[in-house]
């Protein structure tokens, strides 16, 4: 044991001399050692950014790297750019151009038939107009640059006024419906909802208020709420919709009409609360009239 404390002692001797040549050898020096813990703290706090750790930044660092020179190698310069903005605004300037000649052509025809239309729903000498303005400075979107509005004209001389503020709510439905039957070939639409359309009229307008539906039934379903005979007579099938009050409660009820309760709530449109054979005879006449006229012509 004494050796080996022997051995320990030179040991230690040794090991102190060489610390002891180490530390005279050594250059301290405070600046380097500040900017040693300012670097580190630096890589601390990006490293707290970026969410790795320390030892993962050099690797984060090489795919930031690459990720820019891809996106460096795909940049263009600012003068190229403002070069493609501007012919793309040609493009489109001259693509709205022949948007707004097309629009203005086809409004034209929508006019006539419209105004034509209207003659025949109780509105004579009523003129449907189609204001197709390109605006300036031009309007850039996906539906050209044009500002589209629908003006009426009641009576021959009176200028025509928006139809949004001279139009009665009546109105606006059967100009509603002159709209759809004159565009009929060009909407895609699946079912069309009238409601009160035939307000106001009566009569042979009432009557043909009804064909123009059923004209537009040939295309897609038509669904219409009426109270004029002139304009269920003319439905392919008639649904009577009524009100129940029982035990303080209100139910509505829809009945699908067959062949003789439609007869009955036609008699019942046309007489009121009486109702007479004569009126039940009009109600099978006005049927029948109606289906004459829906018939295809016979060959000779």
């Amino acid at each position: 044991m004494a050796a080996q404390v022997e051995e320990a002692t030179i040991a230690a001797r040794e090991a102190l001399s060489s610390l002891r040549r180490y530390t005279d050898a050594l250059d301290a020096d405070p600046a380097r050692q500040e900017w040693i813990e300012a670097r580190l703290a630096a890589l601390e706090a990006v490293a707290r950014k970026h969410r790795v750790e320390t030892r993962e930044l050099p690797a984060l660092r090489d795919t930031l790297a690459a990720e820019l020179a891809e996106l460096d190698a795909g940049a263009v310069s600012e003068a190229e750019l403002q070069q493609r903005l501007a012919a793309a605004r040609e493009r489109y300037l001259a693509a709205a151009k022949l948007l707004t000649l097309g629009r203005q052509q086809a409004a034209t025809a929508l006019d006539r038939k419209v105004t034509g239309f209207m003659q025949a729903l109780g509105m004579p000498g009523g003129v449907f107009t189609t204001r197709v303005e390109p605006q300036d400075p031009p309007a850039f979107s996906t539906h050209g640059n044009d500002e589209i509005e629908f003006l009426r004209s009641a009576n021959p001389g009176q200028p025509p006024r928006p139809l949004a503020k001279v139009a009665s709510g009546g109105e606006l439905s059967r100009i509603s419906l002159a709209l759809q039957v004159a565009a009929v070939e060009a909407a895609h639409l699946p079912c069309l909802v009238f409601d009160e359309v035939d307000a106001g009229v009566g009569g042979a307008v009432a009557e043909m208020v009804g064909r123009r539906l059923h004209e537009l039934s040939a295309k897609g379903q038509v669904l219409c709420v009426t109270h004029l005979p002139q304009v269920a007579s003319q439905s392919d099938h008639q649904l009577r919709v009524s009100k129940h009050v029982s035990e303080s409660k209100t139910r509505t009820q829809i009945e699908v009409l067959d062949e003789t309760a439609r007869i009955e709530e036609l008699a019942r449109m046309l007489g009121g609360t009486t109702i007479t054979d004569r009126t039940r005879e009009h109600a099978r006449e006005m049927l029948a009239s109606a289906r004459q006229a829906d018939a295809p012509p016979q060959a000779d």
